[in-house]
């Protein structure tokens, strides 16, 4: 736990001591099992606090009197894999507590953040709602990375398939595609509370004596939220282009089979002929007499060979 008091420049690791005073400005930095020992102190409410212990797929902004409450699910690419990970957040008058696990990107960030200060303003309370703004803004870059590293992923794909097809590419593709829906339904409500900042829903936008300072910042996040939607649904169709693109390659290895067979039909077809005819009984056939016949009928089916297999490179069949 890394507790910042941004009004004396205080940091602390524990909540041991008496640390929360109402009238000081806060950043506060917590895994979901530490958010018991803020819970008095803060006054969180027993809803938020039970969401906050259990991991869910719903994502929401809800708004009370002393507080807003946000909670979202971010997702992470491991070895190809998509892994959610959530994020509750409380956004007070005075304090920013961010409730996450401490192997989550936004703990790292926001922990250094309160440990050098280097994005920090000199009045606590525009640094409470730069704080604000940051958080979203990383969220949103870290959803852009790993948006990215699916896209490449994609993208090779892709490439393999041109260079052939295999049994894995279906399982593959559908795992891909499974990937990039999962990332569009996490990212799809990030729209809704990016209005909800915009229309003023949220205590950040009611303080007239802070909305300058913040208000181009949030319109910032909103239209990057936009993007990233935007990107999330691109992603989404580029996947779903993989089983055109696999069904494409089929066709045409399977249209390449069948030329070869067609070519193959057709060079067979004369020695079929002539392989018919000296299988005839009949009993006067001159040519079996000659002693030479054989050898010259060899040559003859390895000429034809040899003539329509130039026939069909110079077709441009071959």
């Amino acid at each position: 736990m890394n507790i910042l008091d941004l009004t004396i420049d205080k940091l602390y690791n524990n909540t041991k001591s008496d640390f929360f005073h109402k009238s000081n400005y806060y950043l506060i930095l917590c895994t979901p099992e530490e958010l018991k020992e803020l819970k008095d102190p803060l006054e969180i409410d027993e809803t938020t606090f039970g969401e906050c212990l259990e991991f869910d797929d719903s994502m929401k902004l809800d708004v009370f009197d002393k507080y807003d409450f946000i909670s979202l699910n971010t997702y992470k690419l491991e070895n190809k894999n998509l892994y959610l990970e959530e994020i509750n957040m409380y956004l007070a008058d005075r304090f920013i507590l961010v409730v996450v696990n401490n192997d989550n990107f936004l703990y790292k960030y926001i922990n250094d953040v309160i440990e050098n200060k280097h994005t920090l303003s000199k009045t606590p309370i525009v640094s409470l709602y730069k704080i604000n703004y940051l958080i979203f803004k990383k969220i949103m870059l870290n959803g852009f990375e790993n948006l990215e590293l699916v896209e490449d992923i994609i993208l090779e794909m892709e490439d393999n398939i041109m260079n052939g097809v295999y049994d894995n590419n279906i399982s593959d593709i559908n795992h891909v595609r499974s990937l990039t829906r999962t990332i569009v339904k996490n990212t799809r409500p990030l729209l809704y509370i990016g209005d909800r900042i915009l229309k003023e829903n949220i205590r950040y936008m009611k303080a007239s004596d802070i909305k300058k300072h913040n208000i181009e910042n949030l319109q910032g996040i909103d239209f990057g939220i936009d993007k990233l939607y935007s990107f999330a649904i691109s992603t989404r169709e580029l996947a779903d282009k993989l089983l055109d693109i696999y069904s494409s390659q089929v066709t045409e290895e399977t249209n390449s089979l069948i030329t070869k067979l067609t070519i193959l039909t057709g060079i067979a077809s004369p020695l079929t002929i002539i392989t018919g005819i000296y299988g005839m009984n009949f009993k006067y056939m001159p040519e079996l007499n000659y002693h030479y016949a054989y050898p010259i009928t060899i040559f003859f089916m390895i000429l034809i060979i040899v003539i329509s297999l130039l026939i069909f490179k110079i077709k441009k069949i071959l």
